[in-house]
């Protein structure tokens, strides 16, 4: 039986968020899913994976309004934060997903992309979770292909072991290159601090990395 492919029909309210139920109502069994343009013009996309409060993405739509960005994330109570801060900007270049990202990144269309951050994935610590993580070699393909030619992915950490297998996967992926000599650097002059950051990753090692596609 061949799957049925349908385009998934994303409402935005106050033209900018989505919450899961939305998208969870749509879903079939044995159905392949197609995306339309979540914005009507061809100016510069970016994509934020794991916004939290939406501190991060906040600040750089706001530095950059003739680019457009896409936040996703999965915890509702923290959605609703970042909701708050774009609608106290009033950002106009912002639409928010609260979905699992490793499901929606795959539709995007190859090329389109001009820069994936990702700012301290769950680093799933416990061993036996370790398969949870985020970026694999899988998963930095897809985003390899979603990237323009000389498009660019953020990466910060701080745990040790995750930059460990971070770098293992980014070799893997051909496609994308280290803008730094040794892939990461432990400081970022421009890095906004996030309250993540701040709290938290400060006090340990953080690892930055920054890919290019070739």
């Amino acid at each position: 039986m061949e799957k049925e492919i349908i385009r998934l029909n994303i409402h935005f309210e106050e033209g900018f968020y989505t919450f899961s139920d939305q998208i969870k109502s749509q879903m079939r069994p044995l159905t392949e899913y197609t995306l339309g343009n979540f914005f009507t013009d061809d100016k510069p996309l970016n994509v934020e994976i794991g916004i939290g409060n939406g501190e991060f993405l906040c600040h750089i739509a706001e530095k950059r309004p003739d680019e457009h960005f896409i936040g996703f994330e999965v915890f509702r109570k923290i959605f609703r934060k970042a909701i708050s801060k774009v609608q106290k900007k009033n950002l106009s270049n912002v639409k928010l997903i609260q979905y699992d990202a490793s499901f929606f990144v795959p539709l995007l269309a190859n090329n389109t992309v001009s820069n994936f951050y990702v700012n301290f994935p769950d680093p799933w610590p416990k061993k036996k979770h370790n398969k949870r993580r985020l970026l694999k070699p899988e998963f930095l393909k897809i985003i390899s292909d979603k990237l323009i030619p000389g498009g660019k992915l953020f990466i910060a950490t701080d745990h040790d072991d995750y930059a460990e297998e971070i770098l293992i996967n980014l070799k893997a992926v051909s496609e994308l290159k280290p803008e730094f000599e040794n892939y990461f650097v432990n400081e970022l002059i421009d890095y906004y601090p996030t309250k993540y950051y701040r709290k938290f990753a400060i006090k340990n090692k953080v690892y930055f990395f920054k890919m290019v596609k070739l």
